[in-house]
């Protein structure tokens, strides 16, 4: 029987009320063969294996081995799994050890971090800037907890948080190879050529590409780093931010900055060109150069030395 002295439990939807507990949940068996939380490891189980796509409720009921249909009294569809899946999965402890902002902050994103290691397809999962379950929210918590001794707005602290969850997010994605074919990764240096890719060509024939662990290590180091860098830089400063105006998303494919566009681009390629044939061209005037100098000082070394061998012949015909 409710008790009419508290207050209503709010009217979400189901999936977001199971992470809240204040769902109903459905009569079990008498076996209790499943369960809401069985249902979810599962399905996280099949994502940490093989990805997001080997998730769907027919194959997460035949890893339990249930009928299909029977997952439906605990889940209503695949959108409320992903989110149930998305907050168990989001269960994040720091320690909070640090002593300093900075500390305390890194601490908390490499934590968050180890989520995303531990299951890469929660970064294939659409970003919102209003986490709505438990979990998602303990993460904000726990993030505002690293900036409490902070002299900022909460409005900017969460601001903050926001950039790096999705830098985090977006390194996991950006840093992976998972959906990468290999024979094309592996052409790439042929296929990124100098004329097309000027900057860019040597750093991939030099293997910027070649995923090495301890480079993905400290590529996302540094980028936190920066990003920290940004926030020190921000709470010293005097002077007000700079608003970006939003451009028209039509702008993108307006015909005459596309051509613009364009241009700039063939004058840069051609920028290079002209820069590669002066430097030819001062490299083989400086061989000229030296090799004629080179030419001058070895006759006048042979000058030189007939020369003293003249004077020393002299010298002996007066001996």
């Amino acid at each position: 029987m409710t008790d009419p002295t508290e207050p209503p439990a709010p009217d979400l939807p189901h999936a977001h009320a199971l992470t809240w507990g204040v769902a109903e949940l459905p009569h079990r068996g008498p076996k209790r063969e499943l369960s809401t939380e069985r249902i979810v490891e599962a399905a996280i189980e099949l994502a940490d294996a093989d990805g997001l796509d080997a998730v769907s409720m027919g194959k997460v009921a035949a890893s339990l081995g249930a009928a299909p249909m029977s997952l439906y009294r605990y889940v209503t569809g695949k959108d409320d799994l992903l989110l149930l899946m998305f907050d168990a999965a989001s269960e994040v402890t720091v320690p909070g050890a640090g002593t300093t902002w900075r500390e305390r902050l890194r601490e908390w994103a490499t934590f968050v971090r180890a989520t995303y290691d531990a299951h890469p397809w929660m970064a294939d999962l659409p970003p919102s800037s209003t986490p709505t379950t438990p979990n998602r929210l303990a993460i904000f918590e726990s993030g505002l907890a690293a900036l409490e001794d902070v002299s900022m707005p909460d409005r900017t602290k969460m601001t903050a948080l926001l950039l790096l969850v999705g830098y985090i997010g977006l390194y996991a994605k950006a840093s992976s190879n998972a959906h990468v074919d290999d024979a094309v990764r592996m052409a790439l240096p042929e296929l990124v050529t100098d004329e097309r890719f000027p900057l860019l060509a040597p750093a991939v024939r030099a293997g910027v590409f070649e995923r090495r662990d301890d480079d993905l290590d400290r590529g996302f180091s540094f980028g936190l780093s920066r990003l920290f860098d940004g926030i020190e830089r921000w709470l010293e400063r005097t002077e007000p931010d700079v608003e970006v105006d939003r451009l028209p998303a039509s702008i993108v494919n307006d015909k005459a900055v596309r051509e613009a566009a364009k241009l700039v681009e063939k004058a840069r390629i051609e920028l290079r060109q002209a820069e590669a044939k002066a430097a030819d061209a001062l490299g083989k005037a400086t061989e000229r150069l030296k090799a004629a100098q080179a030419k001058t000082e070895a006759a006048e070394a042979r000058a030189a030395a007939k020369a003293e061998l003249k004077a020393a012949k002299q010298a002996i015909k007066k001996v």
